[in-house]
């Protein structure tokens, strides 16, 4: 209470001088170069002009003149900094009370969504329409233990409600992760090298789980995946200003609840961000290693590769990005992709995303599709993309209001030689149209029209959905 207190006198004698603010000069125009400084210099009580109303910013001052100005600037700026102190070590007290008091933290969201599909089928290979319904409930508790360590478990029903999804509660709905921040003063020589603490983090998950339409009404759901955590282990800190990280993850299980691994996954990452380059101002790279095991007691297939990322805040509302994934010497055991996002490009809070990915015909391996099935990154829709395919894909954003807002995407895929139609077994075209509308701060309210054409099934086929989420 008493630092409370303190805080309180020293914001109030800060803001005492609020009403000097108000002073206008009479020889300072509002449209003069300096009058924002000046009027600065006010509100913080070091200068208050002459009694007449009048700066005289042209007039020469005296060593006396100059420092009484000096000394009262030197006493504002060490309030402040007091301020500001106070004020840091109070909010680490009250995180610290929150721990102790709380315990435990909830939060999530409820999805609710009504679809009807396929009012454009012409009665080709899809001849069902109607309705469909879902819900998804998205939990998470977090318990801090303290500074260093926190606890978190998180619930996703994902498909499994009117979905025809089928997910086990113990194995697929629940994950949990474990945080600990190891300070580099404690790991003796090894901690000399770090620039940053270790965070390690330990997941238990059941990885990336795919949505397969059982309902036979809404094709273009299917492929959609669900992005859980995987089970392994993470570390990551600074080295010579460098961003490292390494990891194990557990990709795939044997069938059943036996617990035993069948896949091994192992990466590593580094990025530097280099500033000050002309023309793009800033880049940062980043390089990725990764090695798969299958059955390795049985000496089961093996894949080594690599990706090589280079990204730029061109503008600070320009960014940019390509990829080049390496898996085999061979182009055809590649992957490169470009991505160009810019905010405000027509109004403030509008955004605009163009990309394009091409993948070769053998970049993700064959003997390991289940485990690298999204190794090559996913469309606007969250599908995975395939091998010997080429990629087109642009989403638009645009707040009509701070409550109403568009939002567009499209995806062309296109097979390896770029082309569409009858014979290209992969390829396909999906657009989708909505509107997002803010009822609460908590509550959101969606609609959205979504048409896909697939020549394959010489079909088109749609969604228009109707959705409400809850945030808590």
């Amino acid at each position: 209470m008493k630092k409370l207190l303190a805080i309180w006198f020293i914001l109030v004698g800060l803001g005492s001088t609020g009403a000097l603010a108000e002073v206008k000069f009479k020889d300072l125009p509002a449209d003069h170069w300096a009058a924002k400084s000046v009027y600065s210099l006010v509100k913080m009580g070091v200068t208050s002009g002459y009694p007449d109303g009048t700066f005289r910013g042209k007039k020469n001052i005296t060593r006396y003149e100059t420092a009484i100005f000096l000394s009262k600037l030197s006493d504002r700026l060490k309030d402040e900094v007091a301020a500001k102190e106070d004020l840091n070590e109070l909010k680490s007290e009250i995180a610290a009370l929150k721990r102790t008091s709380a315990g435990v933290n909830l939060n999530g969201n409820f999805e609710l969504d009504n679809s009807l599909a396929n009012l454009l089928a012409s009665g080709g290979a899809v001849t069902g329409k109607g309705p469909v319904m879902n819900y998804r409930l998205r939990t998470s508790l977090l318990k801090e233990l303290n500074d260093q360590a926190s606890v978190k478990v998180n619930l996703d029903t994902m498909d499994a409600g009117y979905y025809g999804g089928q997910r086990d509660l113990a194995t697929q709905m629940l994950d949990v992760t474990g945080k600990v921040k190891i300070n580099s003063r404690d790991l003796g020589v090894m901690g000399d090298l770090l620039n940053s603490p270790l965070d390690l983090t330990i997941h238990s998950g059941p990885g990336q789980l795919q949505h397969t339409d059982t309902t036979g009404l809404l094709p273009s759901e299917t492929g959609v995946t669900y992005d859980r955590p995987d089970t392994g282990l993470d570390l990551s800190t600074k080295m010579w200003e460098a961003e490292v990280a390494g990891g194990y993850k557990a990709r795939r299980y044997e069938a059943g609840n036996s617990g035993k691994v069948e896949t091994n996954w192992l990466y590593g990452r580094a990025g530097y961000n280099f500033n000050g380059i002309p023309v793009i101002n800033n880049l940062k790279l980043e390089g990725t290693a990764d090695i798969l095991s299958k059955n390795p007691s049985s000496s089961g297939p093996k894949d080594l590769r690599g990706t090589l990322a280079f990204s730029s805040n061109i503008t600070p509302k320009v960014e940019a990005r390509a990829t080049l994934g390496l898996a085999r010497a061979e182009a055809k055991g590649w992957m490169v992709e470009a991505r160009l996002k810019i905010a405000d490009f027509i109004t403030s809070g509008s955004s605009l995303i163009i990309r394009g990915a091409k993948v070769g015909s053998e970049y993700i391996n064959p003997q390991l599709a289940a485990e690298e099935f999204n190794f090559a990154g996913y469309d606007v829709f969250m599908r995975p993309l395939e091998n010997a395919t080429v990629n087109l894909a642009g989403e638009v954003i645009y707040p009509f209001s701070d409550k109403l807002r568009l939002r567009g995407l499209g995806e062309a895929r296109l097979s390896g030689d770029y082309r569409y139609g009858a014979g290209q077994p992969k390829s396909r075209l999906t657009g989708q149209l909505g509107l997002n509308y803010t009822l609460a701060a908590d509550t959101i309210f969606e609609t959205f029209y979504r048409a896909e054409t697939d020549p394959t099934i010489s079909e088109t086929t749609d969604i228009t959905a109707l959705g409400l989420k809850y945030n808590f």
